[in-house]
């Protein structure tokens, strides 16, 4: 279960890059760049350093957690809202991916062994 779990947690990673990359850069070097942050997923979780997997692990699931909520959450709210889907692409999830890499290392540093 734990391999679907990152398997998953990658593919978002790549998907987010992807996105991110492609409003800015276009689809060519978005694709790249999706292949990159997806790549950096697969080796940070598969890390046998603690803190970095604490770290991917944390900025993954707290960034997606905080793109759906604030992507789908204003559609569902205030379905007239134009930009509401705009929230999570530039504020929660990108903040979720700072907060969460910030807890998932501090979290890491502070299990023993």
């Amino acid at each position: 279960m734990a391999s679907v779990g990152r398997f998953a947690l990658v593919v978002l990673a790549a998907l987010a890059g992807f996105i991110a990359a492609n409003i800015v850069l276009g689809p060519w070097l978005g694709m790249a760049a999706g292949a990159g942050v997806g790549f950096a997923a697969w080796v940070g979780t598969a890390s046998r350093h603690p803190l970095v997997r604490g770290a991917v692990l944390g900025a993954g699931w707290c960034g997606l957690i905080g793109f759906v909520g604030g992507f789908f959450g204003p559609m569902l709210l205030t379905p007239d809202a134009n930009q509401g889907p705009m929230l999570g692409l530039f504020i929660t999830g990108p903040g979720g991916v700072v907060i969460g890499g910030l807890c998932g290392a501090l979290i890491a540093a502070g299990k023993p062994g």
